[in-house]
């Protein structure tokens, strides 16, 4: 793959991160607040359409393995999800109605994590074909990854442009929509037209029993610990974004910098994807992943305690701090999700041995169900517990209790230090490295995989 091909592929993943991302930053209190559905309804509602997930997922990664087209095994999908996630995007960033019902979010959320099921699954497998050596792997799912940061970065820039002229959620989310509907034809069209598909003859086979790759799946303690990880860092990562502006507004009462300071945030992602991408050429991906948690701990602690210091100063030097603690914190971000997926590549050709058949897609699914999960308990467990348990209401904002605000305090440090921990055992231990991936490749060339 030269350049241009593997920018066209990777660019794929920057309108679904462009609009995945602001699901949990602006449109949750959008419709909790400004459309009236409340907090503890708009997280139900979102942990229902994330779950369905569980259903979605594994089905869509049988579909990739044993239904290719004349194109190949990848792209007819990639097509079937762009008009789906543009109604999606249409019916949640632009909604036609003040007063939307729950079924109307829901049906929403549905259409447009079925288009993402769609895209990413299909994206990451893809990448199995397209990026066969282990540090390939590792550079082709970092600039996929900074495909991510970049749509991130634009719906970031954009309601911080538009909180410029007009401060509403309301303004921030239709200019969200509107730029990802413009994204969406565009750079679906240019990766189906200029990325080349796979085609093997192992994905046309079928299998005798499907159900035994699902078995392959929980019986490989790997692939077990791995994914584990992955959920444990994904529900650091959602519930961080969730309760952000919260945290802006209620904890560190700063409401009206809180758009240029997530801006700034991932502008420092970008340059810690690049940080962990060296460490893992230089070492390994697992080593690398399990030290941005390692990291990631040290800034949220570092966070917990300061915020005793900063809590009662002005706001210029509550900025500072704050300003401090995200752009520190922003490092973390970019490193460990981006190098679990091409450690789950490697997972997946040693299974694809195992089972005796090209099986990447199911693996793939099995990683982002449990990982939508884990996205989606962080949005609605908080919201729960500082709604139902802690009393808090959103549409008070700073006038909340002393003790509601300390709550979000502790969910929004505390809780990703112990998920951070766990996930850093689980990386540091994982076995597979580049000596045994090389071990595998030869394998799967031999046996014509």
């Amino acid at each position: 793959m030269n350049l241009f091909q593997r920018i066209s592929y990777t660019a794929l993943n920057f309108p679904t991160s462009a609009a995945g991302m602001p699901i949990f930053i602006f449109v949750l209190p959008f419709y909790a607040d400004d459309l009236g559905l409340g907090l503890s309804l708009v997280g139900i509602i979102f942990f229902l359409g994330r779950f369905t997930d569980i259903l979605t997922d594994p089905v869509m990664g049988l579909l990739i393995d044993k239904f290719p087209s004349r194109w190949g095994k990848h792209k007819h999908w990639i097509f079937l999800s762009a008009p789906i996630f543009m109604l999606a995007t249409f019916i949640i960033f632009l909604p036609q109605t003040s007063s939307p019902s729950w079924i109307y979010f829901f049906v929403g959320l549905f259409m447009l994590y079925l288009a993402f099921t769609l895209s990413t699954i299909t994206q990451l497998s893809w990448a199995t074909n397209l990026a066969p050596d282990y540090d390939e792997r590792t550079k082709l799912l970092t600039l996929r990854e900074l495909m991510a940061l970049l749509g991130m970065f634009s719906v970031i820039a954009i309601p911080a442009i538009v909180e410029i002229n007009d401060p509403s959620l309301q303004a921030k989310v239709n200019a969200i929509g509107i730029f990802v509907l413009f994204c969406i034809p565009l750079i679906t069209m240019n990766a189906l037209w200029n990325t080349p598909d796979s085609f093997s003859e192992a994905s046309t086979e079928k299998s005798e029993n499907s159900f035994k790759n699902f078995k392959a799946l929980f019986s490989n303690k790997m692939l077990i610990r791995i994914v584990t990880a992955a959920v444990l860092i994904a529900f650091c990562m959602s519930l961080n974004g969730a309760l952000y502006l919260i945290w802006m507004e209620v904890v560190i009462e700063l409401p009206e910098y809180s758009s240029r300071l997530m801006l700034i945030y991932y502008v420092v992602s970008v340059f810690g994807l690049w940080i962990w991408r060296y460490l893992s050429l230089k070492t390994s991906k697992h080593f690398a992943a399990g030290i941005s948690c390692v990291y990631a701990i040290i800034i949220l602690t570092l966070g917990f305690i300061g915020y005793w210091y900063i809590r009662d100063l002005s706001t210029f030097q509550r900025l500072i701090g704050v300003g401090t603690f995200i752009v520190l914190y922003g490092f973390s971000f970019s490193g460990p999700l981006p190098l679990i997926n091409a450690m789950t590549a490697d997972i997946s050709d040693k299974l694809t041995v195992e089972v005796g058949e090209n099986i990447s897609g199911t693996v793939f699914s099995f990683l982002t169900t449990l990982t939508k999960i884990g996205f989606a308990l962080a949005a609605v467990v908080p919201y729960l517990v500082l709604e139902l348990y802690w009393g808090f209401d959103i549409s008070l904002g700073t006038s909340n209790t002393e003790s509601s605000k300390m709550a979000i305090y502790y969910i929004y440090t505390f809780v990703p230090i112990i998920s951070y921990s766990i996930a850093s055992y689980l990386l540091f231990t994982h076995s597979l490295g580049r000596e045994d991936h090389e071990k595998i490749k030869s394998q799967l060339t031999n046996r014509a995989f």
